[in-house]
């Protein structure tokens, strides 16, 4: 193992930690549902970084084991360059078929708000017949949310207004209402929300009443900091855990995935790439 794979960075941003702790999520012979935003970035480090024999799965159709060659970061998922290394090239209709067969172990999903039993909103803000704001929608997220073993929800910034006690609209289903409400609306069993992750902190879920909890810190920050930034009253573990910071080598990959994101039009904000 070399040096700086051992030594840790001792300046890294909030999201650069975000990253880098939901990389860390994946495991080498996971199947993982690769979606577009933030989980792009999250998988292409993971693939460079521990998990050489990872096979991802794109909504469009492309089943791959290979970053494209030369590395480059895909500007969407349907992106021509993630074509010629690809294991097979189908539609969406071969990929959710695979996701629906239960072979998916992980799925990624970047979203806008999501509340304490893990459900998402990108459809509106407001009442849904008059709303204050359209979102853009789920697209293949909802299938993902609904039917990936474990899925990961990723927040790039925890602040109450991404994660509120309640939504106004459930685009990509959590836990409903918690407890066995998920179960009694007719998702497999094996399914659902394992973890969200955001700048500060990862959270889990109870396995009773499905209600997302803090489980683990990122580096220098507190308990009453998630508390007092998360819009619901959460529970802590009764052993909070305490995240290493970001080793010299996953910091280098992850700004590195970050560069080649701006290059291809990601728009990350400058408070995210202040050691770029």
């Amino acid at each position: 193992m070399g040096s700086n794979e051992r030594e840790y960075c001792k300046e890294y941003t909030g999201f650069e930690m975000m990253l880098v702790s939901a990389c860390r999520q994946i495991k080498n012979d996971d199947i993982v549902f690769n979606a577009f935003h933030w989980p792009f970035l999250a998988v292409h480090m993971a693939k460079l970084l521990h998990c050489p024999d990872l096979f991802f799965v794109l909504e469009v159709g492309l089943f791959q084991d290979e970053l494209p060659r030369p590395i480059k970061m895909p500007y969407s998922i349907s992106d021509p360059v993630l074509v010629p290394n690809s294991l097979f090239v189908g539609d969406s209709i071969d990929a959710l078929s695979i996701l629906q067969r239960g072979e998916i172990t992980v799925a990624l999903l970047s979203t806008s708000m999501v509340d304490k039993y893990g459900n998402c909103n990108t459809t509106v803000v407001g009442p849904y017949e008059k709303p204050i704001y359209r979102l853009p929608g789920g697209g293949g997220a909802t299938e993902i949310a609904g039917m990936a073993k474990r899925l990961i929800w990723l927040i790039d910034e925890h602040i109450k207004r991404k994660l509120p006690e309640k939504l106004d609209f459930i685009t990509d289903p959590g836990y409903l209402e918690g407890y066995d409400s998920r179960i009694k609306a007719g998702y497999p069993l094996d399914t659902g929300p394992e973890t969200i992750v955001t700048p500060f902190c990862i959270m889990k879920f109870d396995p009773e009443s499905k209600e997302a909890y803090l489980d683990a810190l990122h580096p220098n920050i507190s308990i009453e900091q998630v508390k007092e930034n998360t819009g619901w009253d959460l529970k802590i573990a009764k052993e909070i855990k305490q995240i290493d910071p970001p080793t010299l080598k996953e910091i280098e990959v992850c700004r590195q995935t970050m560069r080649d994101a701006i290059d291809q039009y990601f728009i990350l904000k400058p408070e995210w790439t202040t050691y770029l």
